[in-house]
């Protein structure tokens, strides 16, 4: 009995003298549009006359005296933020929301419908050099002589046509070819005079474990990535085309999220299991690390928004360099990337209640472009960009119309 007032005593006055110290907050301010640092904000303590301003990275640290104190950071360009610590935040980074007579216009350019008049409901589409190939219905036919496959030609003119009569998606492999996938299986692409033939089927599970994680070739090495740890490691491999040889290229991980679920393991097995609701909960906490590989030239580029950079390599896997980028930290920045692999430049994807907007990323030095937004389109998919235009599918809501494709000039 001694001993269990004497544990609790000790716990309480522990937790009074860790309450008497000074607690230390660091942490970084960003533009919640932008993701650029904001310098110059002034943060204190609410009721307190001193405190503390952002540097040049918008990085700061402040000292609280107690739980509960209330951090407020103020800037001249944008909405004041109140913050209450409550123990567990020691690491606070602040999205700043600009005033609303600071925010920039984002660019628009015209949008045209460049499947209009083909009766054709588009589900999928991918360019074949400047061709671009369609996947959709034609409701001229029954739905047993449906969908198709549908070319056409920079100037226009339908290349061929050519009736699957299976559902599908186009997918590109790490070797440049072609393939239409099902629901079961997977069919290689074979484009001759005349026309289109669905060849080489395999399996679809057996086809994405093999090609859905191969990126590239380079070198004659093959690029492709393994995710493990919930999606929170990443590592990229090169495989050698001649000698099968594997060797690991570039690992990247969350280093906080396996903090947690190290945490959660522990918690976990003190416990009953995890119930369907706990199961959710960690499907929303535990997004995928973001780091896409792409080629491009001479140049190989990890887009590693988890660390806030962009490795530059060349074609044999040297090391060229990083920029640091800031703009992932916007809030809006989703998990997506565009290239244009006819002019070699990649964009940033944005996403505001419905609104996409694309920024281009500038490699060599981490900053974006103008922003430039799609207008008057909400909640736009399958976004490409192709010789300097962006593409996206989109169908009028609560009415008749047909699924079309669309492009809209970025330069």
């Amino acid at each position: 009995m001694n001993k269990t007032i004497f544990t609790i005593l000790l716990f309480f006055i522990s937790v009074w003298v860790y309450t008497q110290k000074p607690i230390s907050i660091r942490g970084s301010v960003f533009d919640a549009d932008s993701g650029e640092p904001v310098a110059e904000t002034h943060v204190f303590i609410k009721g307190h006359l001193s405190g503390t301003i952002t540097n040049a990275y918008g990085k700061y640290s402040i000292d609280l005296t107690k739980i509960g104190d209330t951090l407020v950071y103020s800037h001249l360009l944008y909405d004041t933020v109140h913050v209450v610590y409550n123990g567990t935040n020691l690491n606070a980074n602040i999205l700043f929301e600009p005033k609303e007579y600071m925010l920039p216009d984002a660019t628009v350019r015209p949008v045209i419908n460049v499947s209009k008049g083909m009766l054709l409901d588009v589900t999928d589409y991918v360019f074949i050099g400047d061709s671009i190939l369609y996947s959709g219905f034609c409701y001229r036919y029954k739905r047993k002589q449906n969908p198709w496959l549908v070319m056409i030609a920079p100037n226009g003119d339908t290349v061929f046509t050519y009736c699957t009569g299976m559902e599908g998606r186009f997918f590109k492999d790490c070797f440049e070819n072609v393939h239409y996938l099902t629901d079961d299986m997977a069919y290689q692409l074979v484009f001759g005079d005349n026309g289109v033939s669905l060849e080489h089927p395999t399996e679809i599970n057996e086809f994405l474990t093999v090609m859905s994680d191969c990126k590239f070739v380079s070198d004659g090495k093959i690029v492709f990535s393994q995710f493990t740890d919930r999606d929170q490691l990443l590592v990229y491999y090169l495989a050698d085309t001649a000698t099968y040889e594997t060797e690991v290229f570039r690992t990247i991980a969350d280093e906080v999220k396996l903090n947690m679920l190290a945490f959660q393991g522990l918690f976990f097995s003190m416990g009953p299991p995890p119930n369907e609701h706990d199961l959710r909960f960690e499907e929303m906490m535990y997004n995928p690390v973001f780091a896409p590989i792409i080629k491009s030239r001479d140049t190989i580029s990890i887009f590693n928004y988890t660390d806030g950079k962009i490795e530059m390599y060349d074609t044999c896997f040297n090391s060229l360099g990083s920029s640091d980028v800031y703009f992932q930290n916007s809030r809006y920045c989703e998990d997506e990337l565009l290239v244009d692999y006819t002019t070699n430049r990649v964009y940033a994807v944005f996403e505001k209640s419905g609104k996409k907007s694309v920024k281009e990323i500038f490699v060599n030095s981490g900053t974006t472009g103008n922003e430039l937004a799609i207008p008057n389109f909400f909640w736009v998919d399958n976004m490409k960009v192709h010789n300097g235009q962006l593409y996206f599918l989109y169908r009028e809501k609560y009415t008749g119309d047909l699924r079309s494709l669309y492009k809209m000039f970025l330069e």
